[in-house]
């Protein structure tokens, strides 16, 4: 048996271990933030796009008409992205339900590749207030959400603050697809906290996300990424790091947003392409190692897998190498799954943990090759 494969996925699986130890590491590291009663001082406006959401925005709504946050203090201000459903109409009967709101419909305005970027960029260029609070769509948002933010900004005076994003719990019946979407999910709010907790925050979601207009307006806002169709969040968190903006994440069970699964596998598929072919945007140097490390480590294991049907002397030094994967991550998970409230899940953990490096590896390799489809969009490379 020739020992140099041996040697590379001792290599690599170091380079596993670093990373996943140090993210445990962060995520003990970043303490929760109790919630404290205070009076209301911020003033926000929130910023919602939608483009063929009326499945979701029922749910939205009511969600937003119980937040417990002085109406005079918030507007909301939803973007319409050319939605060819009955989403603008839905948005004019809540409004005229809740006069009591400040509620503005807007229609995006096409500038650049990412339409999702443009129309926040419309709502912040209409927005009256001077901190931005942005969701999706197809969110739920918690009755306190804006009062939590409102006291971390009164004590913390952050420029952007990230906050907890967790997919809808998945019954028992539900297809594999969702239960494994819903582990994968939690991996990534997982490792998005530790890199926080460690100081090197390199993710984070829009769908709970809040910062000043003056720093994003300072930071340039969108300019640099606009010829990529994601990322409004994580290169809107790389430009605020690269200027010394103050970047916090506001870690507590009271702020979790919930976000609807994908309809079926196939805009699974669609929404992982997307997020992934963000990546090559990367610039942060912990950013970067993090995903050639993740993607390295999968594709190793299915080498290996190639390397046992021909000299099954491989398949123990392959199984360490599984072993080794499976239970750092499932250290992470689990915390994950602890937090948000879905340990039932973890039930899927298993064989989903079977499934990943092949998904992954497929997703990254994919989003280089190919574009995707999103919203009834095309984004071709």
């Amino acid at each position: 048996m020739a020992m140099l494969p041996v040697y590379i996925l001792a290599g690599i699986c170091l380079c596993y271990i670093i990373l996943l130890v140090s993210l445990l590491y962060g995520w003990r590291n970043l303490k929760s933030n109790p919630s404290s009663v205070s009076t209301s001082e911020t003033d926000f406006s929130i910023i919602i796009p939608f483009r063929n959401e009326q499945l979701h925005l029922s749910d939205l709504f009511d969600s937003l008409k119980d937040l417990k946050y002085p109406r005079n203090k918030f507007e909301i201000l939803l973007i319409n992205d050319s939605s060819e459903d009955e989403s603008e109409k839905l948005v004019q009967e809540f409004r005229k339900m809740h006069p009591e709101l400040s509620i503005e419909l807007l229609q995006n305005q096409r500038e650049s590749i990412s339409a999702k970027k443009d129309a926040i960029k419309v709502g912040i260029d209409k927005s009256r207030f001077e901190y931005i609070v942005t969701t999706d769509a197809d969110c739920k948002v918690p009755e306190n959400w804006l009062q939590g933010f409102d006291n971390y900004i009164q004590s913390q005076d952050s420029d952007i603050i990230a906050a907890s994003v967790i997919l809808d719990k998945v019954p028992p019946e539900d297809p594999l697809f969702r239960k494994f979407d819903l582990i994968d999910f939690m991996s990534l709010q997982a490792t998005t906290i530790g890199a926080f907790g460690l100081g090197r925050p390199f993710i984070c979601n829009a769908a709970n996300l809040c910062f000043k207009k003056k720093a994003f307006q300072e930071v340039g806002g969108y300019r640099q990424s606009s010829n990529y169709a994601g990322g409004d969040d994580v290169f809107l968190l790389q430009k605020f790091k690269e200027h010394g903006e103050k970047i916090d994440f506001l870690r507590s069970t009271k702020m979790i947003v919930t976000t609807a699964a994908q309809k079926d596998l196939g805009s699974f598929i669609q929404q992982r392409l997307r997020w992934a072919a963000k990546s090559a945007g990367y610039k942060d140097n912990f950013a970067r190692f993090a995903a050639l490390t993740v993607f390295i480590m999968n594709a190793a294991l299915i080498i290996g897998v190639v390397l046992c049907l021909f000299d099954a002397s491989y398949f123990q030094w392959l199984m360490m190498a599984f072993l080794i994967k499976f239970n750092l991550d499932f250290m992470l998970i689990y915390k994950a799954a602890v937090f948000f409230d879905r340990k039932a899940n973890m039930r899927s953990y298993a064989w989903s943990s079977i499934a990943y490096p092949l998904f992954s590896s497929g997703i990254a390799l994919t989003s280089l090759l190919v574009g995707f489809k999103w919203k009834g969009r095309d984004y071709r490379k």
